[in-house]
């Protein structure tokens, strides 16, 4: 490694044959001869090879923690959904990841090339689009079971309630996975083009915009149809806001006035400050 070329002997240590020289600074070669790049390189050229894909996704990831941290009513109001985001950033990212994997090889083999993005891109997309739709059925049922009523109204929830949750976790993970899969396709192909390294590169951008557009969209939804189909009394006491003050009724009183338990209205108050009532 001199001088920004690569002498990488083929063979074995016993036949070492002859010496492959790849030229980084002279912009030639594919995938492949980024490999051979990175296979020669020290440790310090490796670690600042790979630490602006990671810096990028942390500064990324901080945009998804202030989203979230907008959307603090709507995980206090239906705080089942917290279980199902890991979920879907989970899965949605296996797809991704898988996506850009294979594309990385691809571009390797030379069967695919980031100047002929549509026609490298399709395969994936299209499956990315089949996976979506099948987990967006399961996940979505999945939510529907655990949400139902069981029994009959249970905390509050209701089948209507359950048919709006089930349908927002399954519209979060489609849009979420389909997101992934365009990301983790689209990103190795244009690290390529852009000249970086699409293995170090590839990975780390779609997990961050993954992150980013999946939960924005999910939360935004969620909020959106939660709030005007799901079970906004959902985990309350008495099913709302007015039903929890009358539950702290401790007599019928008179035409004017009922005698309320002092501490029940206080917890109350709370919760419909919190937003769960």
């Amino acid at each position: 490694h001199e001088n920004g070329r690569v002498n990488l002997p083929f063979g074995g240590a016993e036949s070492p044959g002859p010496e492959l020289n790849v030229d980084k600074e002279a912009g030639g070669g594919g995938a492949g001869d980024d490999a051979l790049w990175m296979h020669g390189a020290s440790t310090a050229r490796r670690t600042a090879m790979r630490m602006p894909a990671i810096l990028i996704t942390f500064a990324i990831e901080m945009v998804v923690g202030f989203v979230i941290s907008r959307y603090e009513d709507t995980l206090t109001r239906f705080p089942l959904l917290i279980s199902f985001t890991p979920v879907i950033s989970a899965i949605s990212g296996n797809v991704g990841l898988q996506s850009s994997s294979i594309v990385v090889r691809s571009l390797a083999l030379g069967l695919a090339s980031e100047r002929r993005f549509v026609q490298s891109a399709r395969p994936e997309v299209k499956v990315g689009l089949c996976i979506a739709s099948a987990m967006s059925l399961l996940v979505g049922g999945v939510a529907f079971l655990w949400y139902a009523p069981w029994p009959l109204e249970a905390n509050g929830h209701t089948w209507r309630g359950a048919g709006a949750f089930a349908f927002t976790v399954g519209l979060g993970v489609f849009v979420s996975m389909l997101i992934a899969s365009v990301s983790g396709t689209a990103a190795p192909l244009l690290s390529k083009r852009c000249g970086f390294d699409p293995s170090a590169m590839g990975g780390p951008m779609e997990t961050a915009f993954q992150d980013v557009v999946g939960s924005t969209f999910l939360l935004a939804v969620s909020a959106a149809l939660l709030g005007a189909f799901g079970d906004a009394g959902a985990g309350c006491p008495g099913g709302s806001a007015e039903g929890c003050v009358q539950a702290c009724a401790l007599g019928p009183g008179n035409a004017t006035a009922a005698t309320y338990a002092p501490a029940c209205l206080a917890n109350c108050l709370e919760q419909i400050a919190s937003g769960l009532c």
